[in-house]
């Protein structure tokens, strides 16, 4: 049986107790000390690496297309693609590494940019893990009554989430040699329409739910400017 240091068992109930005392988003913060142009700074570049990953995935998914007719790609990857974990993480992290780039265009801080370095994995993880646990859920549960697939999913994101955070505090706080574990935000939850929606196609193939998953792009920009606006505060 493996026996583990005592400090390590009291640092990691530390992150679940730290998960467990989150206000989401009631506790005041510092505002954005940017200003709008450098919120549309970090916004634009959101978007273009947003783009950038999903022209990506549109040239894979039709291998013989040209990259000379990017924009009509990638108009009819978003209209027809079903979007599951492999072009949600890409996506996200699209957006992520362009708030990232938006970031040090507007702020040449260096403890700044090393908070939005952090952010970048934080949000990456925070992409990553849910919706992976939520597609896992909806498949074990497949062939199960509508109602389970439902709480199925609902358990495998909350879990997603949370789990997201402890593992993605540990991983960062080994690469930047500190312990100021980052606490589960609303905004967090606010990204993961596109987990939510990845769950309803599992449950139904309706048209209404394949439309309302075009939106799934807009909502995966949330991370990258939460990436780009990011700061030592």
């Amino acid at each position: 049986m493996p026996v583990f240091p005592i400090n390590n068992i009291t640092n990691f109930n530390n992150r679940i107790s730290n998960t467990n005392s989150v206000s989401f988003g009631h506790k005041k913060e510092e505002k954005c000390p940017y200003s709008n142009k450098k919120k549309a700074v970090v916004a634009a570049t959101s978007a273009i690496g947003t783009l950038a990953s999903m022209a990506v995935l549109a040239k894979r998914a039709n291998k013989g297309s040209s990259y000379k007719n990017l924009f009509k790609n990638i108009a009819s990857y978003w209209k027809n693609i079903e979007f599951h974990d492999k072009e949600i993480i890409t996506i996200g992290a699209g957006s992520c590494l362009g708030g990232l780039l938006g970031g040090y265009l507007v702020d040449k801080n260096p403890e700044n940019r090393k908070a939005k370095r952090r952010e970048t994995i934080m949000q990456i993880g925070n992409i990553s893990i849910p919706i992976l646990t939520v597609e896992a859920c909806a498949k074990l549960t497949k062939k199960s009554k509508n109602i389970v697939k439902t709480l199925a999913a609902c358990g495998g994101l909350i879990a997603g989430v949370y789990l997201a955070n402890v593992l993605m505090n540990t991983l960062s706080d080994a690469i930047f040699k500190n312990n100021n574990d980052r606490g589960v935000k609303a905004t967090d939850f606010s990204a993961h329409v596109d987990d939510m929606v990845v769950a309803a196609e599992y449950i139904s193939n309706h048209p209404i739910i394949h439309g309302i998953a075009r939106i799934i792009p807009v909502a995966l920009m949330i991370p990258g400017n939460e990436v780009g606006k990011k700061t030592v505060n």
